[in-house]
């Protein structure tokens, strides 16, 4: 009954091209090149014998044949996943896949996860890291905490934490050259953090100098993608950072990173639980949510600036 179907892979990789609605996006997603990727939906438009997508300027487009198809696909492909998913629960584990940004998964929730093993040794945590908008209804993701505004449409959501930012530096560069006002900037590198990058009001080192009060002629130093080597290079001495309350309560509480003034800054974003509807319900959600609020930092260090290390 089934003998004409496409291939499992090829119908994957249109479900994320559909998506997406990049070629490039899919590949990055599926860990396979851009060529490799329009080659699977090209073979896959000669087998159904109709186009699939209309290759645009810049962009790829779903015709009405591609729509029809992707909205079966992305049933089925669910269908799998939930099917899975009950299996596996059926065995007596309970698997629970959890999307991360890459810098808070590294700097706050890897360090700590041992922790709710030990409290929880039935449940199996995998922990998908990722930067870009994961929709945990279309791809076996449980649980999603995101940094952002909190607009995620047709997902249910609370509010994890807010945060604020603030400057941070390692001791040894307050040796080198003391930082007591935010006017002494100027004779330091300043660390920038391109996290998202095209949005107007993210956390900026010119969004904090004015609420500072303070004006520098330049604000070159390097830029990093993610958070976490940001923070890795402040860490190492290379100049000052922005510090964001979750990822920079550990380096503070042991000392590796200082916070030589104010003022801290309300950030605009804050991180969130992103769920399928009635996915924060489940008993396993459930438990590993109820323990990242337990698990979230009150930060006393955080409240006042430190002037250990100060010449």
């Amino acid at each position: 009954m089934y003998v004409n179907l496409p291939s499992l892979p090829a119908l994957q990789t249109f479900e994320a091209a559909a998506r997406l609605g990049s070629f490039t996006a899919a590949a990055r997603e599926l860990h396979v090149t851009q060529g490799a990727v329009s080659h699977q939906i090209r073979a896959l438009e000669d087998d159904l014998g109709y186009l699939l997508f209309a290759r645009l300027p810049r962009r790829v487009e779903l015709t009405r044949e591609g729509r029809l198809l992707g909205e079966a696909v992305t049933r089925g492909l669910g269908h799998i996943a939930e099917a899975l998913r009950m299996l596996e629960q059926q065995r007596g584990r309970r698997w629970l896949s959890v999307s991360v940004s890459h810098s808070f998964a590294v700097r706050w929730l890897v360090p700590r996860l041992d922790e709710f093993g030990r409290l929880h040794p039935e449940a199996d945590v995998r922990i998908a890291s990722t930067n870009r908008m994961v929709d945990p209804r279309h791809e076996d993701i449980d649980l999603c905490i995101r940094f952002g505004e909190g607009s995620y449409p047709g997902l249910d959501i609370e509010l994890l934490i807010t945060e604020e930012v603030f400057p941070v530096c390692s001791p040894q560069l307050l040796r080198d050259a003391p930082l007591r006002e935010p006017a002494d900037l100027v004779h330091h590198t300043l660390l920038h953090d391109d996290v998202l990058l095209d949005h107007p009001e993210r956390p900026s080192w010119e969004r904090w100098l004015e609420a500072a009060g303070v004006r520098l002629p330049d604000l070159a130093g390097p830029h990093f993608s993610h958070t976490s080597m940001t923070m890795t290079a402040a860490v190492a001495g290379q100049g000052v950072a922005l510090g964001r309350t979750c990822l920079v309560v550990d380096d503070i509480a042991s000392g590796r990173l200082v916070r030589p003034f104010g003022p801290a800054v309300r950030s605009p974003f804050s991180y969130w639980l992103v769920a399928p509807r009635g996915g924060l319900d489940r008993p396993s959600v459930a438990s590993f949510v109820r323990w990242l609020r337990e698990s979230m930092p009150t930060m006393p260090a955080l409240h006042e600036p430190s002037t250990r290390a100060q010449p």
